[in-house]
């Protein structure tokens, strides 16, 4: 190749690089898909450019809000107040107002900006009614499905994200796995987004819908607390200890609540989800045993390990994990979560090898080696894994 050559291909390369990273694309919550702060800052100024194009590209200026809005959550360099962040993004909303103030994204923005105060609530159903269908809402529609018990609700929404590009493969992979090998009409305990949602997902197809799911974040509001503590036979919380408090905040709570739970009057059985913080689990660590993606809570001796035996062995969905053949949105919260397959793997890991059970033991090994490559303690895993 002549070197004039070479140096124009390198110019449109260049040039296509530079070209792509401007072009606007899609922008999701960072609880769905993360990216770079530099990616949305360049987002930010793409789809701004798109808002001078057309004013009216109501499509433009929500993607513009979303992108700096999570620029603003994720950017550690912002010095700024959070109350400075939020009237950036208030001033973004008023703009659009005045010019999509009857659009699906105007009311989406304008129920997102009031950091889900129900007073905003009209916001979003009016977004709904105006696109049912639009994956943008589902999550927040979901959330008021499952606080107003309304489960027809909930399942519409939590099909469509099932049914989107929106949908992490790994995420629903790692959550039928929670769910699958729990005892009957079980309460599962949860404390995020990557834990719940692709449980109600699973359930809207018709999965295990015998669980319940309590997410440890939505039961601190008091009326939805009240109504499925009452469906589960669980009694009332008394919140007269954390007056004036976040309870959210409070290690009362945190070390209370789970056995408050399992006091339910039908015995339900209680699991705690890996995923949930040892705020919840050190003080109550005597009872909870590990049967797979999730503790048992039991007051009783309990054996665990045949428990877990049958989850891995029997239930589990597990070629995904060394044999993905698909673009998962959520790939990095799914290499997250499936971290929490590690301890339970290598506890049947040691199992095994005292047993002698050597065909089961490679088995679980080629498991592990294949998580250990996400994770920051791949050098001590692979040391336990040594003869």
């Amino acid at each position: 190749m002549k070197k004039s050559t070479l140096l124009l291909a390198i110019g449109i390369l260049s040039f296509l690089k530079t070209t792509n990273a401007q072009n606007p694309e899609p922008i999701y919550s960072f609880a769905t898909e993360l990216k770079p702060v530099t990616w949305y800052s360049q987002q930010a100024i793409a789809w701004k450019k798109e808002i001078d194009k057309n004013s009216k590209n109501a499509y433009a200026w929500y993607n513009y809000y979303r992108a700096t809005r999570n620029l603003a959550r994720l950017d550690t360099s912002d010095n700024r107040a959070g109350k400075d962040k939020w009237a950036a993004e208030k001033k973004i909303v008023e703009e659009m107002g005045k010019v999509v103030p009857e659009s699906f994204e105007y009311n989406l923005c304008q129920w997102m900006i009031g950091g889900n105060d129900y007073k905003y609530l009209p916001y979003l159903k009016k977004a709904a009614s105006l696109g049912e269908d639009r994956p943008e809402i589902v999550s927040d529609m979901i959330n008021i499905g499952e606080t107003e018990r309304d489960i027809k609700t909930r399942d519409k929404y939590a099909k469509v994200w099932y049914e989107s590009k929106l949908a992490s493969p790994g995420l629903l992979n790692y959550n039928y796995n929670v769910i699958i090998g729990l005892k009957p009409n079980a309460i599962l305990l949860t404390v995020g987004d990557n834990d719940t949602y692709p449980i109600w997902q699973l359930q809207s197809q018709g999965i295990r819908r015998d669980v319940s799911v309590l997410n440890l974040s939505l039961i601190n509001i008091d009326i939805y607390r009240d109504k499925i503590f009452k469906e589960l036979n669980i009694p009332k919380w008394d919140t007269s200890m954390h007056s004036g408090k976040s309870i959210h905040h409070m290690n009362p709570y945190h070390a209370e609540i789970i056995k408050h739970i399992a006091s339910n009057s039908k015995q339900l059985p209680v699991y705690v989800a890996l995923t949930t913080g040892p705020e919840y689990t050190e003080s109550i660590e005597d009872k909870l045993y590990l049967t797979g993606l999730a503790y048992e809570y039991n007051n009783k001796s309990l054996d665990n390990m045949a428990i877990l035996k049958k989850n891995f062995e029997q239930l589990y969905a597990l070629d995904y994990l060394d044999k993905s053949f698909y673009k998962d949105i959520s790939a990095y919260y799914t290499d997250c979560v499936n971290q929490n397959y590690i301890v339970p793997m290598l506890n049947l890991y040691d199992h095994y090898v005292e047993a002698g059970e050597l065909q089961k033991q490679e088995w679980i090994k080629n498991k592990i080696i294949a998580l250990a490559k996400h994770s920051a303690e791949e050098k001590e895993i692979l040391n336990h894994l040594k003869p």
